[in-house]
């Protein structure tokens, strides 16, 4: 657009709004209110990272299959703290189940399964050394079940347990195992259901490494409880139910949470809102006070905060309009816009100070203003948009959503402040005592001489700042991205904390990666999987398919074909009393070398024996008789059952989907019937996390790697970490290309000149490399939430060096070099506003929010340091060039063109744009 134009087209529109404030304010109210209605109704947040990605990737597609597959996917966990085998954390686990269970924001709740729930062929499915048990188990079994009355399986069950002295769980076994012989004794019912494989055992869902600690209540949400808010809500009442049970119970101090990952990104996406807000509600308190101490009064920084929030309030209108939600990212656009949309109220009230008093009224006064600093404050604009407008081009949809909403919202602000600022103003009736006149007009120094040793000695700073470059690049080598977006979340929420609990116990946790297979493909890929460096262990349908499978079901053959010789004894109770003797008397005598309290439960074992022989000695011949038949037509009714049992147990066929408990199975078992293999990794030397970024990338490439050929790809939280920080990496690095190409046409098409455009862009650039290089020297990583800086910065740092070209152009021998004329004052305020705005992020929990603030405020600050130092050095060292180039044809002195008035700078003001 040709210069004069624009200056027309800006002076004409602030007199328009200055001497028009009425109309423009109830224009402005009206596209607020209309804005306040859309957001109001229409702003949802959402909390699935799946979302964040671009919806058409390969791996994301089938994640998001995979979640609609197998729904228990999306379940929550309440996680309990206790001893291995406390049997009182196991009820409280089950209560809470059945809690939960009547909410009807719950579709399922279960803390584990009865063993008589799963299939003859579920021992074998177990670890080695809970299967060599079970082996021993069934042959017992054997025994027993060729043993032909009571009183023989009596010898069999005692020679057991003689030869399990050292097993601590043997006492509790031989409780049960006397129980029906002491009953019979006494005369009184038996009952053999210890010895039937559908007595109840219930196994709790526990931690399965480490110090088996913790139990798990798996919890399937309805499907109304999804987004936010729902998702939000039922977490709150979730919660609530959970310590009203635990305050209940016997165990009131148990340690418990909630996690998962959808309670995880629902905390996130909450704490996020949550730091957002504060750091929002902070940074207009702390820029009212800049402005508060800058322009000496209240009045000034109310105004300019009103019209600013006219234009945040259209800005969540064109939020519902483009986009129609926030995420993770977008959720910090607000903080973004509030430092940005300020520095149009900041340059506008700089650049009147200094006119105020050769104007009398507003509307005039507000034109020269637009057409001294309009064009700085619109091309700063513009480019600071297209930005983010340049990330919208990416294929990472969550910073996509990001760079709409705060393209569109920048140039609301724009409008909205320097449309509204100068209509408040003129409302007052007063803006002249409001906004107080500084001395020194439009060619007023700034800094009053203390950078005039940059304007003195160009060359010397610019090579100081060369060699601060090199030193910045230098540290800046270190700087590595950290995938791991558990170092991203504020250690204190609890979804956060009890996964970190239980990467701790039990180094599989929910970032196994998922493989989804027919039937039929399973067992070939358990093994391929299973060989894959990194991996440990093949869980879920894996587990039907043990590496060892081969050797286990050679074990169980051999037992199966194994001769047994039938055990004999006396059928009748005075047999059976023999037997209780000698088994007293073998309980007195192992108490003699056992612990104090091993030898008290042996002794009072003794003396109930003792007593029941006794009671037995004292029944008459016929209730002995009775009293034996009873017995013993009980344990022939459980041994065919066992009989029936075991010959399924040790059936020549390999444990299928049904041996699994339906608690286990049902999660795995996908709705058109394929089934869920989970890969877990191998657990780290040094603890790190899979995620780390060391171990990430080996261990998908290393899955990858096993199941290529086989037409199936491996999914799951690991796997959406990494593909989604790779293409984050290339779509950040792709934007900040976008970007400083948009920036750099945008510049070119406003100063019709490169030397002025790449001058433009000297102090970002500075910034940039400072950001980089402080980040290393400080050990901050990039990360999911700060790669973000790369667009950005150069969005936001642009409109200074912006500003101070415009500045020397229009007065090329100002002091320092583009900085006079209140361009310094306002670029001075216009960053601090926006560190401020940024700033405020350091006070979040959310440690990826918080290193966005960090990042920001230092490639910021280092921006205007450059502002104040490099680009006023490269400023006047070219004027000093183009000066002497101009003087020398002319006979003139370097002295003449310096000092020379603004008519004579007019004059040479067409050979001096040819040669710079």
């Amino acid at each position: 657009m040709h210069e004069r134009i624009r200056d027309i087209l800006l002076g004409r529109w602030g007199h328009f709004v200055a001497s028009h404030p009425k109309l423009t304010l109830s224009l402005c109210a009206l596209l607020a209110a209309g804005s306040v209605v859309l957001t109001v109704t229409g702003l949802e947040f959402r909390a699935d990272r799946s979302e964040l990605i671009d919806p058409q990737a390969t791996w994301n597609k089938q994640y998001v299959q995979y979640k609609e597959n197998f729904p228990h996917a999306n379940d929550v966990y309440v996680v309990l703290d206790g001893e291995r085998d406390d049997a009182a954390i196991d009820d409280l686990a089950r209560t809470i189940a059945r809690g939960l269970r009547a909410d009807s924001r719950v579709a399922g709740a279960d803390a584990g399964f009865d063993l008589a729930s799963a299939g003859a062929k579920f021992f074998a499915l177990a670890g080695r050394e809970q299967f060599d048990r079970a082996l021993d188990e069934l042959a017992t079994a054997r025994r027993i079940v060729a043993a032909p009355n009571a009183n023989a399986a009596l010898g069999v069950l005692l020679a057991d347990l003689s030869r399990q002295q050292g097993d601590p769980s043997a006492l509790d076994r031989l409780d049960q195992f006397l129980a029906p012989y002491l009953a019979a004794a006494h005369d009184t019912p038996t009952d053999f259901d210890f010895l039937v494989p559908t007595h109840s055992n219930w196994q709790p869902l526990a931690s399965s490494d480490g110090a088996g600690r913790l139990r798990f209540v798996r919890v399937r949400l309805d499907e109304h409880s999804t987004g936010v808010n729902g998702l939000g809500s039922t977490l709150t009442r979730l919660r609530q139910s959970v310590a009203s049970i635990v305050a209940r119970s016997p165990q009131p101090r148990t340690d418990w949470g909630i996690t998962g990952i959808p309670a995880i990104e629902s905390d996130e996406t909450t704490q996020a809102i949550e730091d957002t807000t504060i750091a929002s509600v902070l940074a207009i308190a702390l820029i009212t006070l800049v402005m508060f101490v800058a322009f000496r009064g209240l009045t000034v920084p109310l105004l300019a905060a009103g019209a600013l929030l006219i234009g945040m309030t259209w800005s969540f209108g064109w939020l519902i309009i483009s986009v129609g939600h926030l995420q993770l990212l977008s959720v910090v656009f607000s903080v973004i816009l509030l430092g940005l949309g300020i520095d149009f109220a900041l340059l506008f009230v700089s650049r009147l100070e200094l006119v105020q008093d050769e104007h009398t009224d507003l509307a005039s006064a507000t034109a020269r203003v637009f057409r001294g600093m309009g064009p700085g404050m619109v091309t700063g604009a513009v480019t600071t948009a297209a930005a983010f407008a340049a990330v919208a081009l990416t294929s990472f949809r969550g910073m996509a959503e990001m760079g709409i909403i705060a393209a569109g919202g920048i140039l609301l602000c724009l409008i909205a402040v320097l449309s509204a600022f100068p209509a408040l103003l003129a409302l007052t009736g007063r803006w002249k005592r409001i906004i107080r006149h500084r001395p020194g007009g439009e060619t007023a120094h700034f800094a009053r001489g203390r950078l005039d040793l940059v304007d003195r000695y160009p060359l010397a700073t610019l090579l100081l700042a060369g060699a601060v470059v090199i030193g910045l690049v230098w540290t800046a080598r270190s700087v590595s991205y950290d995938p791991n977006v558990l170092n991203l979340q504020s250690a204190n929420v609890e979804s956060v904390k009890w996964e970190m609990r239980i990467a701790d116990e039990d180094a599989r946790s929910v970032w196994s990666a998922v493989v989804v297979a027919s039937p039929e493909q399973a067992p070939q890929l358990a093994d391929r999987l299973r060989q894959a460096p990194g991996v440990s262990d093949i869980g879920a349908m894996g587990m039907l398919f043990r590496p060892d499978r081969a050797e286990r079901r050679q074990l169980i053959a051999e037992l199966r074909t194994k001769t047994i010789d039938q055990p004999r004894a006396e059928g009748s109770l005075t047999g059976v009393l023999g037997q209780l003797t000698l088994a007293r008397a073998g309980l007195l005598l192992r108490a003699r070398s056992v612990p104090a309290d091993v030898k008290a439960r042996l002794t009072a074992t003794a003396r109930r024996v003792a007593e029941s022989v006794n009671a037995a000695q004292q029944l008459t011949a016929t209730a002995q008789s009775q009293a034996w038949g009873r017995l013993n037509d009980d344990f022939l009714h459980a041994r065919d059952q066992l009989a029936d049992w075991l010959d399924a147990a040790l059936a020549d066929r390999a444990p299928g989907a049904w041996d699994l408990p339906a608690v286990l199975r049902d999660p795995w078992v996908g709705e058109d019937g394929s089934w869920l293999l989970l890969v877990y990794p191998d657990a780290d030397e040094q603890q790190r996390s899979i995620l780390a970024p060391e171990r990430l990338g080996p261990f998908v490439e290393s899955m990858r790697a096993a199941l290529a050929g086989t037409g199936v790809e491996v999914i799951g939280p690991p796997v959406q970490i990494y593909e989604s920080s790779e293409l984050i990496k290339k779509a950040y690095i792709l934007a900040a290309c976008y970007a400083i190409g948009a920036i750099l046409v945008l510049l070119l098409l406003d100063f019709r000149r490169l030397a002025d455009a790449l001058c433009a862009m000297m102090p970002v650039a500075f910034g940039f490399v400072g950001a980089f290089g402080l980040m290393g020297l400080f050990g901050v990583p990039l990360n999911f939430a700060n790669m973000i800086i790369l667009p950005i910065i150069f969005g936001i740092g642009v409109n200074a060096g912006v500003h101070m070209v415009h500045r020397w152009r229009a007065e090329p021998f100002g002091r320092p070099a583009g900085l006079s004329g209140a361009t310094g004052r306002g670029i001075t305020l216009t960053m601090l506003t926006t560190m401020i705005g940024f700033g405020c992020l350091l006070l979040a929990q959310h440690r990826g929010i918080r290193s966005l603030g960090f990042v920001m405020v230092i490639g910021l600050g280092v921006t205007l340091l450059a502002c104040y130092t490099v680009l006023p050095a490269a400023l006047r060292w070219r004027t000093r060039a183009v000066a002497q180039a101009v003087a020398e044809p002319r006979g003139q002195t370097l002295r003449a063109a310096r000092l020379g008035t603004n008519r004579h700078w007019q004059q040479t003001s067409t050979s001096w744009r040819k040669s710079a």
